[in-house]
């Protein structure tokens, strides 16, 4: 056993040496024959039944206490974070797009934990990955700068094999609903942006002539931006707002103050262009930034 040391292997099978000296001393074969004989034998035999018994009682003792040494020399090996960030599971695909490794904050965690710099390592082909850094308020359009990734309770890290659909790692807001009309991403990013008609629309006269488009905004779906050609008899100011309000840029800049603007996801690329977990029979290790294991 790897956690076991050459003193505990030498006490383990001194205990086993005495326990079978004590069951097996004293038994003699008086010799002789006929009943007595007989009896004798089958005394031996019972003897031989119990003895059997005693050996395999004990090698479940030794069994169990070279359990509890491997739990110990684990904890010894486990990391601060054991019980705290858990590997939920792993899906695997031949696209490295769809391949991701679920990482998750429990909710007892009180306290923001850095991810960035930790690895998981496969025990069976020794592929090995960091948690490379993230943006935590993307803007599309620019460049985002990136930071270390913490997860506070309850967050999750998507860590996605392949390469970011919009060109980065980053955090899900209550405006990325938008990002997924025009790209796919695995896992799927739910449609959960503000509503346009319950945004400000002061800027709009409420006149007759914008009625109609007044409308359409009341009917306008939630993380979706305007597609088609708009009616030209619909004043500036509303069609204004369609063009250049109802969008991921404007609905952050909108809402980034809002206390319940940020989602509980990480959306994390690797960048790699091929799938790296094995598909079957795999063990994969998560190891904080010293090393030490805190999930498998």
């Amino acid at each position: 056993n790897k956690g076991m040391k050459g003193d505990d292997w030498l006490g383990i099978l001194i205990i086993v040496g005495i326990i079978f000296i004590a069951i097996s001393g004293g038994i003699k074969n008086p010799g002789g024959g006929g009943l007595l004989s007989s009896q004798n034998s089958n005394n031996t035999t019972q003897t031989q039944s119990n003895i059997a018994y005693k050996i395999q009682e004990t090698q479940y003792k030794v069994d169990d206490l070279k359990k509890q040494v491997q739990a110990e020399e684990d904890k010894k090996n486990n990391s601060e974070y054991y019980g705290l960030i858990n590997l939920n599971f792993v899906t695997t695909s031949d696209n490295p797009a769809q391949e991701y490794v679920s990482i998750q904050a429990n909710y007892n965690v009180t306290h923001p934990i850095i991810m960035t710099g930790w690895t998981l390592k496969s025990v069976m082909t020794g592929v090995s990955v960091k948690i490379p850094k993230g943006t935590y308020l993307y803007f599309s359009g620019t460049a985002n700068y990136e930071e270390t990734i913490y997860l506070s309770s309850g967050e999750i890290i998507y860590l996605i094999t392949g390469v970011s659909p919009n060109g980065t790692s980053f955090k899900t807001n209550k405006c990325s609903g938008y990002l997924g009309q025009f790209q796919t991403f695995i896992p799927y990013l739910y449609q959960t942006c503000p509503i346009p008609r319950n945004e400000d629309l002061s800027s709009i006269p409420k006149t007759r002539i914008n009625d109609d488009c007044l409308d359409y905004i009341d009917r306008f779906p939630s993380c979706r931006i305007q597609t088609e050609p708009l009616p030209i008899n619909w004043s500036y100011e509303c069609t204004n707002f369609i063009s250049n309000k109802i969008n991921y840029n404007s609905c952050v800049n909108t809402h980034k103050n809002d206390q319940d603007f940020y989602g509980k996801e990480w959306r994390v690329y690797l960048k790699y262009t091929e799938s790296i977990w094995k598909r079957t029979r795999d063990e994969i290790v998560l190891y904080d930034n010293l090393g030490k294991i805190v999930d498998t």
